[in-house]
């Protein structure tokens, strides 16, 4: 029962922070699978380095806040998540107004963006790095590269 036990511990302390913290949805209905009708949300954290690691050092790109409600940092949740915010939403289509984290293990910045979305349009938030504590973020459509909101420069 010992062996057991201690095996089970074990088993649960690697599994510590594996999963990835699930997208926001403020779609009433539980049918989210068809994202043709909703505006789809990623930031360039999530697109572009899947398999990011928790100690890479790299910066993320995290969605706090949509139209004021709170989506992320989430206290302790990083017991079960690798990150304590989502970098996913699934969205009904609309005007929003949204709060990005800048991430750094030591550093980060927020940062307010409105849009419009629109259903069956994928956005993406990129962030650029441009110089000694200087920041450059957006929101731009996945498909057609436009900005669809004005970029932030700190």
């Amino acid at each position: 029962m010992r062996k057991l036990t201690l095996s089970f511990l074990l088993l649960l302390l690697g599994l510590h922070g594996c999963a990835e913290m699930p997208a926001y949805s403020n779609v009433e209905s539980g049918d989210i699978n068809d994202e043709s009708r909703y505006t789809v949300v990623e930031t360039d954290t999530y697109a572009g380095r899947p398999q990011r690691s928790l100690l890479d050092g790299q910066a993320d790109l995290n969605i706090i806040r949509i139209n004021d409600k709170k989506v992320g940092d989430i206290p302790f949740s990083t017991y079960y998540y690798r990150n304590d915010s989502p970098q996913r939403a699934v969205l009904t289509p609309g005007a929003y107004k949204i709060q990005l984290e800048y991430h750094l293990p030591r550093h980060f910045m927020l940062t307010e963006l409105a849009f419009e979305g629109k259903p069956g349009q994928k956005i993406i938030a990129r962030s650029q790095y441009i110089g000694l504590n200087r920041l450059k973020i957006w929101l731009e459509d996945a498909a057609t590269g436009e900005v669809v909101s004005k970029g932030v420069r700190y």
